[in-house]
């Protein structure tokens, strides 16, 4: 679960190198099998669903149901597009 915290001293000051926090998964030995403690990046009150193809956590099935999707956006211009 997400925990959001309202800062209300005016002197608060942001954490410096704040640690990325661990995903435990854990994995079958015969491989099919896994399970993991990582929550749904949209509505963090679901488990993610592992995309098998490229190993990305991406949205709850509940989410999915609602067209949520995680996607990489290519930022070139339609010129380097074009050339690559």
């Amino acid at each position: 679960m997400q925990r959001t915290y309202d800062i209300d001293d005016p002197d608060w000051k942001w954490p410096e190198n704040l640690p990325v926090r661990d995903v435990k998964v854990y994995l079958h030995p015969s491989y099919m099998a896994m399970s993991h403690d990582y929550s749904c990046p949209v509505c963090r009150e679901n488990h993610a669903i592992l995309d098998g193809s490229n190993g990305v956590m991406g949205p709850c099935w509940s989410c999915q149901e609602k067209n949520w999707k995680i996607i990489q956006v290519d930022k070139r211009s339609w010129w380097e597009k074009l050339w690559s």
